[in-house]
């Protein structure tokens, strides 16, 4: 008989598979817990990623639209203005309030019309002195005039006082004496010659703004810039208000426009057709800051959460502000958040499964057992893959699976909705039948970067699709073998980004508005100033391009040179157009023109060093410019550009003290001149002028018309 080996027994082996089948099974669960937290923890940082882009579309949607509101009051404010500047600065009302102003004190001198004029007492100016009747004589042609203004102007009325703040003239029958805050805005207009906007207030007409304009003394006294009254006109605002509250042509659900003031020490909301004005408490905004911070806060005059932003009018202390609903952002979150995480859910399921799947195996059941085991499996992981694709249909973002050969081997039902086709159709095509060759083409391109490098790539396309133009982002990420890791496929997920695009391309409309707006006012005020932008624009674009700069450089360099003279419109005329030697004070005075262009361009959102540019153009390679007096490299090579052409420019066209002189005498000075121009750029500026796009500028130069 046979002696059995220790441990060679099926019993013996027992401890020994129950201890492999607990590790396995330890492992397991570890496994599924780790990869559970993997799973999850990459749901919430794609929540967070999703919940963050969001926010920052909203805020640049905002941004747009108060950028716009914005520019739009501040040119309907200087319009009021505008209207009052030839009655204001009449000589007529300027003599007489003059002598108004003399008096030692002013009675109520006017009544209802077609009563006689009544003179109280003038504070012991007697009713028979000369002096007095001749103004008296003078008050109904006087308020005449006003009215009539008035009217023609459609302001709601008028008032004119001395600089104590008395009324002598008014276009209303009956009102009541200034208050103290209004005494008080008149005193800071006569101490300052600045106009003032008063804060808007509840009248029985509407919503009235009051604006206080100074009225000088006439220049032959000897007092020029002296105010000796100041006029009161009261402007309706409720229509304006409705116009610059709409929502406007692109209307975005749960976005408000509200409009903020501050009055005194407080802040109270504007709203269209209100009976009151509410008061704000903790307004965030400082008192040297022109914006409100975008964040969430409570809505202004409504009992809700929004995200809101503002900006300031560079005119008065007015915000306009912009609110997005905060409810409807966290339920478009809401149910991102549901598919994120029941995407996860499920794959953590499907590992669950599978790790149990592998334990039963190793446990040692009896083969049956485990096929049945397995084909349960299957079923389920056939249920959750049918559910997952459930889910993956319903997510709004395309989504579909190419092989290597470019082949669609899976697509979600969003990706078929966008190319006008059932998915079944679209299984089993390349590129060029779901898109067409060329858009194919394109696509290919990053495509075959992924399956050369095995790396995630993001491209943004303008795709046709249905005879519509859409621009989306494109995720493309590899699908590797398990085991040979080896790129088998390409997944894509669609971003529609069209509305994210147009809207930066209606902003950058608006800029380029903006500029040939303020190059329209430097040519209607100055045409000898705009001829010059545009000669020294044509010439600069034509160095830029010679230099083979970028599209984002020449378009800075247009955009610059078309603005470069604006600050030069606050110059006194006499100055610029001096033409010996300007004094150091008349020197100091020319080259604020730089700060002048930066102060009018400062709020301008180009996207472009545009300003930069412009206050660098006047500096000298050897520090002798200014303002700042940078050297050498310090200096852009943009504004370097626009140096050059400005010089040769300003020699090229004639002057009322010269003609203009020769290119090659001009191009001369510019090569002498090493320590201001960049010799490099003046040796193109040769060559260009060579071309016949420059003689046609050197052409216009010399026919401009001498000043």
């Amino acid at each position: 008989m046979s002696e059995e080996k220790p441990g060679s027994s099926p019993l013996a082996k027992i401890p020994a598979a129950a201890d492999s089948k607990k590790r396995f099974l330890w492992l397991g669960i570890l496994t599924v817990v780790v990869v559970i937290g993997i799973v999850f923890a990459f749901a919430y940082h794609t929540m967070s990623e999703t919940k963050s882009m969001m926010e920052v579309d909203i805020l640049q949607r905002q941004q747009s639209i108060t950028s716009a509101r914005v520019e739009m009051t501040d040119a309907w404010l200087e319009s009021l203005v505008e209207k009052s500047v030839r009655l204001v600065g009449s000589d007529l009302f300027q003599i007489f309030a003059s002598e108004m102003d003399k008096l030692p004190s002013v009675p109520l001198l006017f009544n209802s019309p077609g009563t006689e004029e009544k003179t109280p007492d003038a504070g012991g100016v007697q009713g028979k002195d000369d002096q007095v009747d001749q103004l008296r004589s003078q008050l109904p042609l006087m308020r005449t005039m006003l009215s009539e203004f008035v009217s023609f102007s459609g302001f709601a009325a008028a008032r004119i006082v001395n600089s104590r703040a008395e009324t002598y003239i008014a276009t209303e029958v009956s009102f009541s004496p200034l208050s103290s805050y209004q005494r008080k805005l008149v005193q800071q207009v006569t101490e300052t010659s600045r106009r003032v906007y008063a804060p808007l207030e509840i009248q029985p007409k509407g919503i009235t703004l009051d604006i206080y304009l100074p009225i000088m003394s006439p220049s032959y006294q000897g007092t020029t810039g002296k105010p000796v009254a100041v006029i009161i006109l009261s402007q309706l605002v409720d229509s304006k208000l409705s116009e610059v509250l709409s929502p406007g042509l692109v209307d975005e659900k749960g976005r408000k426009l509200k409009m903020v003031q501050k009055n005194g020490d407080i802040y109270q909301n504007i709203a269209s057709g209100a009976t009151i004005l509410r008061q704000v408490v903790d307004f965030p905004v400082k008192t040297d800051d022109s914006t409100l911070p975008f964040g969430i806060r409570s809505a202004y005059g409504e009992n809700m959460t929004v995200y809101s932003s503002g900006i300031r009018l560079r005119a008065t202390d007015w915000w306009i502000i912009a609110e997005n609903d905060v409810s409807i952002t966290n339920v478009i979150l809401s149910d991102r958040a549901k598919i994120i995480y029941s995407i996860a859910g499920l794959i953590a399921l499907a590992m669950a499964l599978l790790v149990s799947a592998g334990w039963w195996r190793i446990v040692g059941r009896e083969q049956s057992s485990i096929n049945s085991h397995i084909t349960n499996l299957l079923s389920v992981i056939d249920e959750q893959k049918k559910l997952l694709d459930g889910i993956n249909s319903a997510i709004t973002d395309p989504i579909s699976l190419s092989d290597g050969k470019g082949a669609y081997r899976y697509v979600n039902n969003a990706f078929a909705n966008a190319v006008g086709r059932s998915v079944d159709d679209v299984v089993g095509l390349d590129g060029p039948a779901v898109f067409g060759f060329d858009t194919a083409k394109r696509l290919n391109t990053s495509d075959q970067h992924v399956l050369m490098t095995g790396e995630s790539v993001s491209v943004t396309e303008v795709l046709w699709l249905q005879s519509k133009r859409y621009h989306f982002q494109i995720s493309k990420t590899p699908l590797k073998d398990v085991n040979s890791r080896t790129v088998q496929g390409i997944v894509s997920v669609f971003r529609d980004i069209t509305q994210l695009v147009e809207t930066q391309e209606r902003s950058r409309r608006v800029v380029q508005q903006t500029i040939d707006a303020l190059v329209r006012t430097i040519e209607e005020a100055d045409p000898f100033l705009g001829g010059h932008s545009r000669i020294m624009g044509g010439i600069a674009s034509l160095i830029a391009k010679q230099l083979r700069l970028s599209e984002k450089d020449t378009a800075t360099i247009e955009a610059a040179a078309n603005l470069s003279q604006i600050g030069k419109m606050f110059v006194p005329r006499g100055i610029l157009l001096k033409p010996g030697v300007l004094t150091p004070e008349e020197k100091v005075e020319m080259e604020r023109h730089v700060e002048y262009a930066r102060n009018v361009l400062k709020d301008i959102e180009f996207d472009l060093p545009v300003v930069e540019t412009i206050c660098q153009m006047n500096e000298r390679l050897d520090g002798k410019g200014y303002p700042k007096g940078l050297v050498g490299d310090e200096i852009s090579v943009l504004a370097r550009v626009l140096s050059v052409a400005n010089a040769f420019t300003a020699m090229a066209k004639p002057r009322s003290y010269r003609p203009a002189l020769p290119v090659d005498e001009a191009l001369n000075i510019l090569e002498r001149q090493t320590g201001n121009y960049d010799s490099d750029v003046v040796k193109i500026l040769r060559q260009v002028l060579n071309t016949p796009a420059g003689e046609r500028l050197v052409a216009q130069a010399a026919s401009a018309k001498a000043i």
